[in-house]
């Protein structure tokens, strides 16, 4: 093919729309503008020159292009991930089979600018992590091959897909939502935009309502965990293996779109043994509230390792219920109390006879110095005084600090 002067066929003109203006900002469109056409059917570029330019490429532009030529010749199963330069080898190697490549690469054009989702249809869901995995749940089985670590990658992944594969979305989507209470809505427009507004109008009606939700505390890792656990146990958890929480915030939000992914639809084969009429996701509200509540409780009742029971007699229980009502405490915290009390009592008579036996062990050794003159013994009973009143302020600063045993 080198030196080719390759002619486009003369049905590459399409009336430009919204998306068509929008991908024309793009570094595709100098491949498509009449400047560029009109230079080879001229024959001042041949292909050559269209190859280079190719390779000037964004890879995320080369990408689509080459996920949308795989989609047109039935092999999406070749869509897979390269590194960047292969995006743009592998298309250029794709066209290069056509007999006119520069004709082929402009129908891709063409049909991606058909395709082409603009950026307003993304608003509602780019920047909710809860509605971006519901969004992701929807086309798992293309993502399954993939892991996603916290909330920027996950939406990052699920906008960059509806924006350049909308038509994946719109092909896979129906066969994987949830039965509801509210269906479809049929919505009237542009094909590639009806089915996600389609989309977004049956989830926003039929997701789990925020009164149902208040007893789930989004900053508890421990009630979150258990959550987490308990609906993987039941196999409700969505994007399993795909989606990684990173925070409490994300952990919160994916258990909110597992639960929004349970039926809603009332059925008289759910329920209790004596109660039935429950959809699938009210009654695991329901069933998993009550087993938290009873975890709760059996927390609370549960005695702790440092507890340890005590025997009173019968003959004293009159007392010490009467004892605990004069004291208006509980019959707990009055045992403690005089636990405390009593304690402190004997702490201080100990230490007050530490520092009696003190007293006495100083005098009789200052009593055993042998005097020398008038003057040494002042200074020795000086010195006596100062070091007595010294032990003591030690003594009672020691008391003070710690318990003697």
């Amino acid at each position: 093919m080198n030196g080719q002067v390759t002619r486009l066929s003369g049905n590459q003109d399409f009336t430009p729309n919204q998306a068509s203006i929008s991908y024309r900002h793009s570094q595709l469109s100098k491949l498509v503008t009449d400047e560029y056409i009109s230079d080879v059917r001229r024959g001042k570029r041949n292909v050559d020159d269209f190859y280079s330019d190719l390779y000037s490429l964004k890879a995320e532009e080369a990408r689509s292009l080459l996920y949308i030529e795989n989609f047109l010749i039935n092999k999406s199963w070749e869509n897979i991930d390269f590194d960047n330069d292969d995006y743009r080898n592998l298309l250029i190697l794709r066209l290069k089979e056509y007999r006119f490549p520069i004709d082929r690469y402009n129908e891709l054009i063409h049909w991606k600018i058909q395709n082409f989702l603009p950026e307003s249809y993304l608003s509602w869901f780019n920047n909710d992590l809860r509605c971006s995995l519901f969004l992701a749940s929807l086309v798992e089985n293309l993502l399954t091959s993939s892991a996603y670590k916290g909330r920027a990658e996950l939406i990052a992944e699920i906008e960059a897909l509806l924006r350049l594969y909308i038509h994946m979305f719109n092909t896979s989507y129906y066969n994987n939502l949830p039965q509801y209470q509210t269906g479809l809505q049929q919505h009237s427009g542009d094909w590639k935009t009806v089915c996600l507004l389609n989309v977004k109008s049956i989830y926003l009606k039929n997701r789990t309502e925020s009164k149902d939700l208040k007893w789930i505390d989004a900053s508890n890792s421990e009630q979150l965990e258990w959550i987490y656990s308990y609906l993987d146990k039941n196999k409700y958890i969505a994007l399993k293996g795909v989606f990684f929480p990173e925070t409490d915030e994300e952990k919160y939000d994916l258990i909110c779109t597992s639960l929004d992914r349970l039926s809603n639809v009332e059925s008289n084969d759910i329920g209790t043994k004596n109660k039935k009429g429950f959809s699938l996701r009210s009654y695991t509200l329901f069933s998993m509230k009550k087993a938290w509540d009873g975890q709760k409780q059996y927390a609370i009742k549960k005695p702790s390792d440092d507890d340890f029971s005590v025997k009173i007699y019968k003959k004293n229980r009159n007392k010490l219920e009467m004892l605990a009502a004069r004291s208006d405490l509980t019959v707990n915290k009055l045992l403690n109390k005089l636990l405390e009390d009593e304690y402190d009592r004997v702490d201080e008579v100990r230490c007050q006879t530490t520092i009696v036996s003190t007293d006495r062990y100083l005098e009789e050794s200052v009593n055993m110095l042998v005097p020398i003159e008038q003057e040494e013994i002042v200074e020795v009973e000086s010195n006596k005084k100062t070091s007595l009143r010294k032990q003591r302020e030690a003594i009672m600063g020691y008391k003070k600090s710690s318990p003697i045993f």
